[in-house]
């Protein structure tokens, strides 16, 4: 068993590695473009930007259409960067050993 100290120690270890992850994930976009719209997130699930690429959707879609497919992109978006998040926090903890740092 592990000594106060030692899982004190592990537990500041771990939590200088999920500021860094934290860190990196601000900094890494998602995107995601279909049907003219193009959506960019962050790591960290932030919308960063919409785009429309084709202007010509705004003429030829209506408007209920154009909702739906924000909407699909958005979720597609967030969707890739809360996979890219957690791909990147399995990835950082591999190494670390946190058996019997919760109790």
């Amino acid at each position: 068993m592990a000594s106060f100290f030692e899982q004190a120690k592990r537990a500041l270890e771990l939590r200088n590695q999920v500021k860094k992850i934290q860190r990196e994930l601000e900094a890494m976009n998602f995107e995601y473009e279909n049907a003219g719209l193009k959506i960019v997130v962050t790591g960290d699930l932030a919308v960063k930007s919409v785009k429309i690429v084709d202007p010509s959707i705004l003429a030829d879609a209506k408007t209920d259409k154009i909702e739906r497919t924000l909407a699909e992109n958005l979720n597609k978006a967030l969707h890739l960067a809360k996979d890219g998040a957690q791909s990147r926090m399995k990835e950082a903890t591999k190494g670390l050993n946190l058996d019997g740092l919760m109790g």
